[in-house]
């Protein structure tokens, strides 16, 4: 496991006991509901009041802190955790919202999966990333709430292949990750307080570290006898070297930048343009005069990342840079320098300093690279097709309004194949 993936901790999941009680207890509810004859002026009220609340929640939310850097890369970390316990090229996007927390929105075999639980993923989600949960009236808003709801389950039949088969995460295991992340940090108190800011609880943090660590063993197992032969992997070479390996033709560019100044809230005009084409023709006419380039960049360039290194970009390749720019950079020759050039940042003088030409990189310069992306290929397929078997086997039953695709499993595999055609 890498010593850098910052794993966030997560939600309790609380199997509900009493799931068909409430079920019961609701319909009953909803019938005396239908029963009254409620206005559609009040109902509009009600809604409304729903909406002032939902806003109101939002705005409090944006007035908490910020996520710090390593808060983002603990939640990058923790939503991998998330996506390696399912096929993660199957279930993509963003996730809904539900309400009442007791509900069985699906039955896995003797398992089930709770409002509760899509809830509490979504929280979390919600809490990194505000922008990261759709409106309700978002056309896509069921449809992410079915990916999440497939997500669950799929990671729930992980979990129980594991438990049927002899794989055991250990209390040790759990804690000697732990020290991994802790040692991101330079104290535990910094760490835990960054689990606090980003609203992540130890029992939810070593939850996904258990499913990370399970997901772990399980996929060593299925993939154990994988390889590939040195006869598939030069003729992947062969195939591709023209496409895939070629490296394109390269310039080595400097270049000395005079940037449009326009003061905040106002427009480019022809007196800014001016301006700064005074600056750079009197760098140029230096130029001319025996300057060297690199001491004018220095002095004068506006571009604060090449200046001070004397104008020195790097090799670029076509299709880098803006078209102005490249246009003129690939038609010079090296040690030449261009006249004045303007693009949408300021007016330029452009020098190439070397060039490359285009070639195809030798099948030894690559050989471990395709090996490496084979096996990782036939992985990923082996892993894809344990997956669905997992669920061929299960009996799954949505028992809501929100369906997921999972008993539609040839629809599936069809748009899976498509996508990694």
């Amino acid at each position: 496991m890498d010593n850098n993936k910052d794993l966030k901790k997560l939600f309790k999941w609380d199997e509900d006991e009493a799931v068909e009680q409430q079920e019961t207890q609701k319909k009953q509810e909803d019938s005396e509901v239908q029963k009254r004859k409620v206005s559609k002026k009040v109902l509009k009220r009600l809604e409304k009041e729903k909406e002032k609340q939902r806003k109101k929640g939002i705005l409090e939310e944006n007035k908490k802190s910020k996520i710090t850097k390593k808060g983002k890369v603990i939640i990058i970390a923790v939503s991998s955790v998330i996506i390696l316990g399912i096929v993660f090229w199957l279930l993509f996007g963003y996730f809904g919202i539900g309400f009442d927390l007791t509900r069985t929105l699906a039955k896995v075999d003797d398992l089930k999966v709770t409002e509760k639980e899509l809830m509490t993923y979504l929280d979390f989600l919600k809490n990194q990333n505000e922008s990261s949960v759709p409106e309700k009236s978002n056309p896509q808003y069921d449809v992410l709430r079915q990916n999440l709801l497939d997500s669950i389950i799929v990671l729930k039949l992980i979990q129980k292949y594991g438990k049927n088969n002899g794989f055991v995460i250990t209390d040790k295991d759990i804690d000697d990750e732990l020290a991994k992340l802790k040692s991101n940090y330079k104290s535990e108190d910094e760490f835990i307080k960054e689990l606090k800011t980003n609203k992540i609880t130890i029992n939810f943090l070593e939850s996904q570290i258990k499913n990370q660590l399970l997901r772990d063993k399980i996929f060593a197992k299925v993939t154990k006898n994988i390889n590939v032969s040195d006869e598939e992997v030069k003729k992947y070479y062969d195939d591709n070297k023209e496409t895939l390996f070629t490296v394109p033709e390269q310039i080595k560019v400097s270049h000395i930048l005079i940037k449009f100044t326009v003061p905040e809230g106002q427009q480019l005009t022809d007196e800014i343009k001016n301006q700064a084409k005074a600056k750079i023709e009197d760098i140029q006419n230096q130029l001319k005069n025996g300057a060297r380039f690199e001491e004018l960049a220095k002095k004068y360039s506006e571009d604060t990342v090449s200046g001070p290194q004397g104008g020195d970009i790097g090799f670029i390749s076509k299709g880098q840079t803006i078209a102005e720019f490249e246009n003129v950079a690939f038609a010079l020759q090296v040690g030449q320098v261009s006249d004045i050039v303007q693009t949408s940042y300021g007016f330029h003088l452009i020098k190439v300093t070397d060039k490359k030409e285009s070639y195809i990189k030798s099948f030894e310069e690559v050989k471990e690279t395709i090996k490496s992306y084979l096996i990782n290929t036939k992985q990923m397929k082996a892993w894809e097709d344990f997956v669905y078997n997992l669920i061929k086997q299960a009996k799954i039953v949505y028992t809501t309004d929100l369906k997921g695709k999972l008993t539609d499993l040839d629809k599936l595999q069809q748009k899976t194949e498509i996508t990694n055609k």
